[in-house]
């Protein structure tokens, strides 16, 4: 018997003995894929037709684009499933680096989406952008697909050994990335220079590895490939004549210096695979179906030379298969711990995780919790890792803080309120950690100004104090009965205020503050102006759900108020009462299809103890709402309503004709009257519609509207270009 095991010990040892040298012998293939942007999307479609002639790659190499498809492969994400999330994304969001509306914390989004433009400021000066975006979105995107390989350091342990090119753009001179973090790799890969914020890993400021060698057929060679196949969509030098937008610019000027690389690393390859791709250019994303379709394309007419490599391949044994896990949706969180802070509290960002440690969470979960750390605006990036524990893992949120202050500025015209431009600088964690000082003016014929300094005070469950000093002028227009304008009263106002709020969700704040207001009026026809100083204190509930501030597609904005004002002098001696104003606002946003959105409204309004029309008065018509008081309402000139007490009720549909450019029909309905009785039992109702198209620029919305009303004997005609504020 003991003959009979050493016999089978010793055949099994041989064949071992066999394969290992068998395998040894096997040649090994490796996988270059190129840079180019969107138009390394294509890689797929080769990718397809590898699968499909059974090539089996022992090495990939890739540089920019190609280095995300490349380390999604390594990982081992399917040609099809690739495909899948590819053709799933909304790439000018992950481009643009939005981020929904919902996941900005509840005391930013008055100010987000206001500005066209930032610039930072830094000892004094104001300097240009790294990037024109951050990358946080496109980080995020990598971030998540990588998640099953966030322990993974060297990348040769991958399913399949994978590296990737960069630029150190202070020494101009390539970095292979072969270890580390693989998010932060593929990030720094991709960073098109000017487009994309670099990265830094290890000391070095990393961009696009396009600059230097945006092909690495060496670098396969160099891991042990004996074969490589090539897929290049480098782009081209353009001629003078092709030179016709900023897009191909760009182009030309990253691909100056790879020219000569790219040359000598396509010489290396055995197969080389070229996409016809010339026709599209490196932001081409949202033409991902058609870029596939051409690299399976340009697979099939190398199909002959790849089924013969397969056949050669055949005559060795198989490498082992490794079955790779690329889907997880859900992790248990055994420990959290923050790196990076400086000057923020842990609290906050805790906070807007919005959870605790060891308990399980979904995948997508963690990715907006990520994204309400970033949305506090405190940071310039927020990424995350994780590392296996004892039946679990432990999360690393990782936060760069944003080491400069801004400076923004926005413009916008529409016919109700003129041009306008908005400049406003803001600086955080001055004084206190976790603060914002924001000082800004807006410069128009209605001009105002504000100073504000808002603190996270890391009180638990979540509450933060604004101390703010504002300043207004404002036109208020005076109609008669027959909605005829008789008067302007010209209001300059100033108030200082101290609020606390809620700060514990992005949906919904609940606070109360209390102030001081100086007045001065001055009517354009009747002679005389009038002072007078008051206090007041308010309470108030806000709430905004909103996937994003303009054209929203989901989501309710609520507005509930009560203000108590107090007068205390003025230059009449008058001895006026008290007043009390009472306002419910919601309007609610939802969707009928992907194309088809609806909105329905309804503002109620009332003040108690008025002696004389003036701005605290509730006010309709026109389409902005540039104070809280005043409610839009179609088909009457901007403010020609008021009254003490008001019911508006409007009902919208918009539907997005094609990507970006709308078209919207409305109709509202409003009753208005000096008290409560008079409001109710008033008989006339008043009622207005529109029509408006309108386009998403990267300025803000460009908007024309039509609109009538029961009383308009013509249309009404209005504009509004640009962010509302």
């Amino acid at each position: 018997m003991n003959k009979i095991k050493i016999f089978f010990a010793l055949a099994i040892l041989s064949f071992t003995l066999i394969f290992a040298e068998e395998m040894q012998q096997r040649p090994k293939i490796g996988l270059t894929l190129s840079g180019g942007g969107a138009r390394g999307i294509a890689h797929i479609g080769v990718l397809k037709v590898l699968e499909e002639a059974g090539i089996k790659v022992d090495y990939i190499t890739g540089t920019s684009m190609g280095s995300i498809i490349g380390g999604l492969y390594a990982i081992g994400y399917s040609p099809a499933e690739m495909e899948k999330i590819i053709l799933a994304q909304n790439w000018d969001e992950i481009l643009l680096d939005e981020i929904s509306l919902r996941n900005i914390s509840i005391e930013e989004k008055e100010d987000w989406g206001k500005y066209i433009g930032s610039f930072p400021i830094e000892k004094g000066k104001i300097n240009l952008p790294v990037g024109l975006v951050a990358g946080q979105q496109v980080y995020s995107f990598i971030n998540k697909l990588c998640l099953s390989v966030h322990h993974v350091e060297n990348f040769s342990d991958l399913p399949i050994p994978f590296l990737c090119i960069a630029t150190d753009i202070e020494k101009g001179t390539e970095v292979v990335l072969k270890s580390g973090f693989l998010p932060d790799a593929i990030r720094a890969s991709m960073s098109i220079p000017s487009v994309f914020a670099p990265i830094e890993i290890d000391g070095q400021l990393l961009v696009d590895g396009g600059l230097v060698r945006n092909f690495p057929v060496s670098d396969a060679l160099n891991m042990g490939a004996d074969i490589v196949i090539g897929v290049d969509v480098g782009i081209p030098l353009y001629a003078k004549k092709d030179l016709n937008s900023l897009v191909r610019i760009l182009n030309q000027a990253m691909t100056f210096q790879s020219v000569e690389s790219n040359k000598y690393e396509r010489e290396l390859c055995n197969i080389l695979i070229e996409p016809a791709v010339n026709d599209y250019s490196i932001m081409d994303f949202n033409k991902a179906a058609a870029l596939i379709a051409l690299g399976e394309e340009a697979g099939r007419e190398m199909l002959p030379e790849l089924l013969k490599l397969r056949d050669k391949m055949n005559q060795y044994p198989d490498p082992p298969e490794v079955i790779p896990l690329t889907n997880i949706e859900e992790i248990y969180i055994k420990r959290i711990y923050v790196q990076g802070l400086r000057k923020v509290s842990m609290n906050l960002v805790l906070g807007k995780l919005g959870f605790t440690k060891e308990r399980w969470i979904k995948t997508s979960n963690l990715q907006q919790a990520i994204e309400r750390v970033y949305g506090s605006q405190y940071f310039e990036k927020v990424s995350y890792k994780l590392e296996p524990d004892q039946n679990g893992v432990d999360l690393f949120v990782r936060v760069v803080e944003k080491s400069s202050s801004n400076l923004n500025f926005g413009f916008h015209y529409d016919s109700d309120m003129d041009a306008g431009v908005l400049i406003d600088a803001t600086f955080r964690n001055k004084l206190i950690m976790g603060s914002k000082l924001s000082i800004g003016a807006k410069l128009s014929e209605n001009s105002a100004y504000k100073m504000s300094y808002f603190v996270h005070t890391g009180w638990k469950p979540g509450f933060g104090f604004e101390i703010s000093m504002k300043g207004k002028d404002f036109t208020v227009p005076i109609y008669n009965e027959d909605r005829e304008k008789v008067d302007i009263y010209n209001y300059s106002t100033s108030y200082s205020a101290f609020d606390i709020s809620t700060i514990f969700s992005n949906d919904f704040t609940i606070g109360a503050g209390l102030g001081f207001e100086n007045n001065n009026v001055r009517p354009e026809i009747i002679q005389g102006s009038f002072d007078y100083q008051q206090f007041f204190y308010r309470f108030y509930w806000l709430i905004n759900t909103y996937d994003r501030t303009t054209y929203p597609r989901k989501g309710v904005d609520l507005l509930c108020r009560m203000q108590k004002t107090i007068e205390i002098g003025n230059s009449l001696n008058l001895d006026r009462s008290p007043t009390t104003t009472y306002q419910f606002q919601m309007t609610v946003v939802d969707k009928f299809s992907d194309k088809l959105v609806y909105t329905e409204s309804v503002c109620l309004g009332s003040l108690k103890g008025a002696e004389m029309q003036d701005d605290s008065f509730f006010y309709l018509g026109g389409l902005h709402q540039p104070e809280v008081n005043i409610i839009p309402f179609v088909g009457y000139k901007f403010m020609s309503l008021s009254a003490e007490n008001v019911a508006v009720f409007s009902s919208a549909l918009r539907y997005e004709i094609k990507n970006n450019f709308y078209t919207t029909i409305t109709g509202n309905w409003a009753k208005i009257g000096s008290s409560l009785d008079g409001l109710i039992n008033s008989n006339q109702i008043y009622q207005g519609y529109a029509a408006s198209l309108g386009l998403m620029t990267p300025i803000g919305p460009l908007e024309v509207t039509a609109s009538g009303g029961d009383e308009t004997e013509k249309l009404l005609y209005s504009v509004n270009i640009g962010y509302y504020f």
